[in-house]
């Protein structure tokens, strides 16, 4: 058995569904997976005939009112991507669920959903067929003339799926629609780790979506046909008939293992190998399975992931639940995974199929996305609605069972393996050999006040957003905290509506450092919504340094702050051992401390347009501005006469209340010696105060632009967090310095609340409801 390459490996680092019954809900899928509920729903004639289901088919003897469907699957959230009203009620439903898909799954997995220029993700995606344009958008005649021929294609055709999302989130990896009938998202999943493997991307995602309007919602039962006589997908079971259709999504986001494990990714499981192909002629049918092409392929991904098959306790099966299709399918198993071994433990089969119905294109990521959660559950879960197992199939003899009640896995070999099985009509085969993630390397955790930054596109949804923040950390161990907030700080898009907050003991209950009184906020409790402000963005940061304030205090600061930790450690080294007075040493002290708080200020973001210095501050802007190296200022401090050599400044630097200083002026060491004497006392503000936004740097931080200083945390770092919360609010910070996010994990935290608003034409209603409606 191999060992696991890192670069041969594949991880599954992000997740997003949409599936009937659970929505969004990764943990809500995982209990009704676990317990065997299934989400399918029934309508009632008088609903089926308003959706426009033609009355012959509603009143047919044969007619099954039945179906597993999305809620709110006739919303999007246009706003989020900008799509026009109009622009998003004639896109096809499936693609829009498709991009809100991909947009949550790269934020679970802690990657920004718009990306940076140069990035190389690929999308690798498909969808149903697009039955809304049939039976919605065509009837519309307005509809259609208003959107021209190549808006409606546009928005219409299979071949946008893929490059639409690329297009939307600025993924620059391959963008690749997939079709390959029910086995497209699972050829998806195959096609992007083959893309992984040889480079053509770094990241790769991969899924599919399949939504119906609710004119499809009920079929036709035909005995032996693929679907069931009462709505029920009973996979594996004697009383097995079919399968029963659903709608639904989901994507997921992938990575080289080596990869993943270098950028500190949550690794959910493990992509040892896959494998695809197609019957031919080797079936009674087009339409048929064929036992033939399902062992073969099965056997490739195994040979493929270097995997002995006796260590595979797990198949997510293909698993229609017909009377034909489920014993050929487990004739195909046994044929691999039949054992000689002894010790061989036993090989539960799995059919998700039987909890959200047959989900045609999605079916196979769907099917991925419930073992990769039953490996970090390390859980077998159970096949809905098996009672008495079909008596067609043999597995008797077999390695194979089929569990009817959620049971412990335990690992075979010392390892948690499984395999997804994905068959499409026509023949083309998918199987994908999974494993356990890798214990993640241990790591420093931190238990130091976080800064957690919130975005979105509408002020709603930011409250929304940053209620769950809340409530999310609320319930998260301190030791995580930092990895909460490298997420949401780093693998989220900052958009225009924002709130911050701090964790622990200065966190929401007891305020977050400075309120605006003229942010606009939602009028709901705890941390102000405010929209960036463009007008504070014109104006831009300054930092007046004074020095001044308590000389204790900035421990907090130390312990959780490298970039001032280092700056601190430098003046400490400088000053050991130095025959200096009591009254040097303090302004030392206070130099190094008023240069330290302005690094971080910078390394957190802030970009300051200006420094202003007061006494002794001046001589720390000259340090901040690199004017002077700090050993020069302190050198200066202690009266060495080895004389200093002034630079050009790098930001504009001006003593309090004249101008900005000039080259030459910089460059007169005469000016640093006084500097070096001065005193350390506060001065207020400049006297252009309007034109910036300026944060005083002393030994501690105080924002100048509006808060009262008498809300700010009395801690340090705190109120050094609390300050670039409010800029970055603002819109006046940028990215961090990677000092500051040195062992740090992405971690699955909350993701964006899409503000759905209902965009769907609706299909013309049958006549005989039309005729009700008007009597």
């Amino acid at each position: 058995m191999a060992e696991p390459d890192d670069d041969a490996t594949v991880a599954v680092v992000g997740l997003a569904v949409r599936v009937p019954g659970a929505d969004r809900d990764l943990d809500r899928f995982w209990r009704h997976v676990a317990h065997g509920i299934d989400a399918v729903s029934f309508f009632t004639p008088e609903q089926l005939l308003g959706w426009g289901v033609p009355k012959d088919l509603v009143e047919h003897p044969d007619f099954v009112p039945a179906r597993a469907v999305l809620d709110g699957a006739d919303r999007f959230d246009h706003r989020l991507f900008s799509y026009s009203p109009s622009d998003s009620a004639l896109m096809d439903p499936q693609q829009r669920v498709l991009l809100e898909c991909a947009w949550a799954a790269l934020e679970h997995a802690g990657q920004p959903p718009v990306a940076a220029d140069g990035n190389r993700t690929g999308v690798y995606v498909g969808t149903g067929l697009n039955v809304y344009l049939l039976d919605n958008v065509w009837p519309n005649q307005r509809a259609v003339e208003a959107a021209g021929g190549l808006g409606l294609i546009i928005g219409s055709d299979k071949d946008f799926a893929a490059t639409r999302i690329a297009y939307k989130l600025n993924l620059q990896g391959p963008a690749v629609t997939v079709q390959a009938a029910c086995s497209t998202s699972l050829v998806a999943v195959h096609q992007a780790v083959q893309a992984l493997l040889t480079y053509d991307a770094d990241v790769a995602l991969a899924g599919a979506a399949t939504v119906a309007p609710p004119t499809r919602r009920g079929h036709r039962y035909e005995p032996g046909g693929i679907f069931s006589a009462d709505g029920r997908c009973r996979a594996f079971d004697a009383a097995a008939d079919g399968t029963v259709p659903g709608d639904g999504a989901g994507v997921v986001v992938l990575k080289r293992l080596a990869d993943a494990r270098r950028d500190g990714d949550t690794v959910h499981a493990v992509i040892r190998g896959s494998a695809i192909n197609n019957d031919g002629l080797r079936k009674a049918g087009f339409t048929a399975p064929g036992p033939t092409g399902q062992a073969a392929v099965i056997s490739a991904a195994l040979e493929v992931a270097g995997v002995d098959p006796d260590t595979v306790g797990l198949i997510e099966t293909h698993g229609t639940g017909t009377a034909l299709g489920d014993p050929i399918e487990v004739a195909a198993l046994r044929q691999v995974f039949d054992s000689d071994r002894p010790d061989r433990a036993p090989c539960a089969l799995g059919a998700v199929k039987s909890v959200v119905g047959h989900l045609d294109t999605a079916a196979g990521v769907i099917g991925l996305v419930k073992t990769v959660l039953a490996l970090k559950h390390r859980t077998v879960p159970p096949i809905a609605h098996l009672g008495t197992p079909n008596p067609r199939i043999e597995l008797a003899g077999s390695v194979f069972e089929l569990p009817v009640a959620a049971r412990p896995w335990t690992p075979i070999d010392g390892v948690l393996r499984a395999g997804v099985s994905s068959f499409g009509i026509g023949g083309t085969n998918a199987h994908v050999v999974l494993e356990a993630a890798p214990d993640p390397a241990p790591r420093r955790r931190r238990h130091v006040t976080e800064l957690v930054l919130v975005s979105a596109k509408t002020a709603t949804a930011a409250q929304e957003s940053v209620d769950r923040a809340v409530g999310f950390v609320a319930r998260t161990a301190p030791g995580d905290l930092a990895d909460v907030a490298y997420t949401l700080r780093t693998g989220r898009a900052e958009l225009p509506w924002r709130a911050v907050f701090l964790t622990g003991r200065h966190g929401p209950a007891a305020g977050t450092g400075p309120k605006d009184p003229a942010a606009a906020t939602t009028g709901a409790p705890g941390p102000a919504v405010r929209q960036v402000d463009a007008k504070a963005r014109a104006r831009g940061v300054g930092l007046y340094l004074t020095a001044a304030g308590e000389l204790t205090g900035n421990r907090p600061n130390y312990d959780a702050d490298p970039v001032y930790r280092a700056t601190a450690d430098e003046g400490a080294a400088l000053l050991r051992g130095q025959p200096l007075d009591e009254p040097a040493r303090e302004r030392a002290t206070r130099l190094v401390a008023c240069v330290g708080l302005a690094r971080s200020l910078r390394g957190r973001g802030i970009a300051p347009d200006e420094l202003a210095g007061a006494g002794l501050g001046l001589l720390a802007g000259a340090v901040v501005a690199g004017v002077l190296t700090l050993p020069e200022a302190v050198a200066l401090l202690r009266g060495d006469p080895a004389p200093a050599r002034p630079r050009p400044a790098g930001l504009p630097l001006r003593p309090a209340g004249g101008e900005a200083l000039t080259d030459a002026e910089c460059a007169d060491p005469a000016r640093w010696r006084a500097a070096a004497l001065a005193p350390a006392v506060p001065q207020p503000p400049p006297p252009d105060a309007d034109r910036l936004l300026w944060v005083e740097v002393g030994t501690s931080v105080t924002p100048r632009f509006g808060p009262d200083p008498s809300t700010l945390p009395a801690d340090r770092h705190a109120r050094l967090l609390a300050t670039v919360g409010a800029l970055w609010q603002l819109g006046l910070a940028g990215p961090w310095d990677p000092a500051y996010d040195t062992g740090r994990r992405r971690v699955p935290a909350p993701t964006y609340p899409f503000a759905a608003t209902r965009h769907y034409l609706d299909a013309p209603a049958t006549h005989l409801e039309t005729e009700e409606r008007h009597h």
